[in-house]
């Protein structure tokens, strides 16, 4: 069964005001279901940057709205996520001074027996999946704090279309796993080839993780 390509939206309304060295933002939104339109509530909405220590976190109200206040100006990245529902984490939200609206549109997760009915195991007659784009893993305040670094094992599904789904960690590192899978689940691959065509594949990553330099 051909499965559907994770659809996003993302709109944004700013209202600008001068910007002066104790310039705030304030960043408001609505989370929605991409197919029906229905507001999600009690979806985690977490928001981080240089700019800011640590992280903000909201769930979304009964509407499907959130609010983060006193956030100083700077690039944020977004990671949004509630169950049944495939994450989504816009990168390189831009806040400035005043307030920013925003609306984001998810779709629901695919079951599990969609995605892993066809997948075969990864043998050594097939070609390895290939990254073509994709984020590195981000690591968080949490995992630097603590010097954090080493490998990781991480089990997914490559499918037939590039998409990695289904993740699951076989050796983890505290503070990083769920960093490494939204990054894993955002890249694109070139898909392993059986016998020259794309298939599903259960593939493990290997991931060595160095602290960032500072």
């Amino acid at each position: 069964m051909r499965r559907a390509v994770l659809g996003l939206a993302l709109t944004l309304a700013t209202g600008a005001l001068a910007q002066s060295p104790t310039a705030v933002a304030t960043l408001m939104g609505t989370v929605v279901d991409a197919a029906t339109q229905a507001p999600l509530a009690e979806a985690q909405v977490i928001a981080r940057g240089p700019a800011l220590i640590g992280e903000q976190s909201v769930l979304t109200d009964a509407f499907g709205a959130f609010e983060m206040t006193l956030l100083p100006p700077g690039t944020y990245s977004l990671s949004v996520t509630r169950g049944g529902f495939q994450t989504f984490s816009p990168e390189a939200l831009v806040l400035k001074s005043g307030k920013v609206r925003i609306r984001i549109a998810v779709l629901a997760a695919p079951s599990p027996a969609s995605v892993t009915a066809s997948a075969l195991e990864f043998n050594d007659s097939m070609t390895v999946p290939t990254m073509v784009s994709g984020p590195v893993p981000e690591y968080t305040p949490e995992a630097i704090e603590r010097g954090v670094e080493g490998n990781m094992q991480v089990r997914c599904v490559v499918t037939f279309e590039g998409q990695v789904r289904r993740c699951k960690v076989v050796k983890g590192l505290p503070f990083m796993n769920t960093a490494v899978i939204d990054a894993l689940e955002k890249r694109k691959y070139k898909p392993a080839l059986a016998q020259g065509k794309p298939v599903d594949v259960f593939y493990t990553f290997h991931i060595r993780l160095k602290l960032p330099s500072r």
